[in-house]
């Protein structure tokens, strides 16, 4: 099977770096990044797109549908097809003896003195190069002009090294016609997670983040970073958590066109360990989650995080948190936590004071005498934002009752609360 190399070059590498790529595995995996471009194997493409002719035309398609202008050179090697993409600049050049031939002597790698001496001869491209003797060049030039001539008789030794480490991958896919209601694109965005997901496996990898973006008739993006705290490539988790996510947040107008962006990561075990106990699926519990946003609200479902500050509800709700399983756990013995419950509304109580000291307190559920009590303290550590800094506090320990938290707002005396 004959071997055919294709090279892409542009002006500006970083600005077409994910185009390049994108063009480049649409027709193989074998993909090196140059200086100036990219080269990849296009062999055994002859059954499926054609002859050389025809697979440069489908890589000038690939790169105009892109917005890329760049210049393609195909050859049955690498540094051929390198010459011919350097050496014709916006055009798809297949290579043979005639264009070839016509190429410039400035792509190769020959001293400038060199070029001089030949130029004064009046040697100006490869065809009239490879007119000279091997002998003679090699005999004027030295033997390591022999890599020269190895590489314009087109028996260049250069291989491809791929060096493509790409942390994620890309698919979109334009409408023919808006739509407005998303539950409409679910059979085309599976088959497109059928293909990322079949990419990101090659590679040996897995995900636990995948970016939506939908372009919208109005000309805007309305865009969805969805994260999960385990890899995973099970499309219908994905596409029942991506369902959830945009049901949260419409988008405002009628969908033109859908991307997805996979971002890679290491695939989780299948056994978690030889004796762990067996527990539910994360892809459930992730899923309850979203379910639960949608009923009563994005935020207010999630992690619980404590604040260091002295409020009413000392936490906050990270609603883009859920337990990942990975929390370490005592390796010795654990330290004890105290839980406290709010009481809601505030129970009232009667309180007795001796000499300015808490001695009892009684409420409709239980009454007692104070045995100890830690205060007073403000209910709220912010003064300037609200009136409860106003509002006194003691935790009081009653007897045969337990540990509670006491307050005094505006001359009333109320549990708020009992620690567990």
């Amino acid at each position: 099977m004959p071997k055919h190399f294709v090279c892409i070059t542009v002006d500006d590498v970083s600005a077409a770096r994910h185009s390049l790529l994108a063009v480049a595995r649409e027709f193989s995996f074998a993909i090196e990044m140059i200086e100036d471009g990219i080269v990849f194997d296009a062999s055994g493409l002859e059954r499926l797109v054609g002859g050389p002719e025809r697979v440069a035309q489908r890589v000038q398609e690939s790169l105009d549908a892109r917005g890329v202008t760049g210049s393609i050179g195909l050859a049955d090697t690498a540094d051929a097809a390198m010459l011919l993409a350097r050496g014709n600049q916006n055009k798809a050049t297949v290579n043979s003896p005639q264009n070839f031939a016509s190429l410039s002597l400035d792509d190769l790698d020959i001293e400038r003195d060199t070029l001089n001496v030949l130029g004064e001869l009046g040697v100006e491209n490869i065809g009239e190069l490879l007119a000279i003797p091997r002998d003679e060049l090699s005999r004027r030039y030295g033997r390591d002009f022999d890599r020269v001539i190895k590489r314009i008789e087109q028996r260049g030794e250069r291989l491809l090294t791929p060096n493509i480490r790409e942390s994620r991958v890309s698919w979109s896919f334009d409408l023919d016609q808006a739509v407005e209601d998303f539950e409409q694109l679910i059979f085309v965005l599976n088959n497109g997670l059928e293909r990322l997901f079949a990419r990101v496996a090659h590679y040996g990898k897995s995900s636990e983040h995948i970016d939506i973006s939908l372009r919208l008739e109005n000309r805007k993006w309305h865009r969805y970073e969805i994260k999960a705290s385990f890899p995973t490539l099970d499309r219908s988790f994905w596409l029942k958590l991506i369902s959830l996510r945009v049901s949260l947040e419409p988008p405002e107008a009628a969908i033109l066109a859908v991307e997805a962006v996979t971002h890679f990561t290491k695939p989780r075990p299948d056994q978690r360990g030889l004796y762990a106990v067996s527990r539910p699926e994360p892809e459930s519990l992730l899923l309850t989650a979203g379910k639960l946003k949608k009923l009563v609200g994005r935020h207010d479902v999630g992690v619980p995080v404590l604040l260091n500050e002295r409020l009413a509800l000392p936490f906050r709700l990270d609603a883009d948190a859920l337990p990942v399983g990975k929390e370490k756990r005592e390796q010795h013995s654990p330290r004890p936590v105290i839980a406290f419950q709010y009481f809601q509304p505030p129970r009232r109580a009667e309180v007795e004071l001796r000499d300015r000291k808490i001695v009892h307190v009684r409420t409709r559920e239980f009454s007692g005498s104070v045995i100890e009590y830690g205060g007073v303290w403000r209910a709220a550590s912010k003064w300037w934002m609200s009136d409860d800094w106003k509002t006194q506090e003691w935790d009081i320990e009653i007897e045969n009752a337990g540990l509670y938290r006491l307050a005094l707002s505006k001359s009333e005396w109320f549990i708020v609360g009992e620690y567990d």
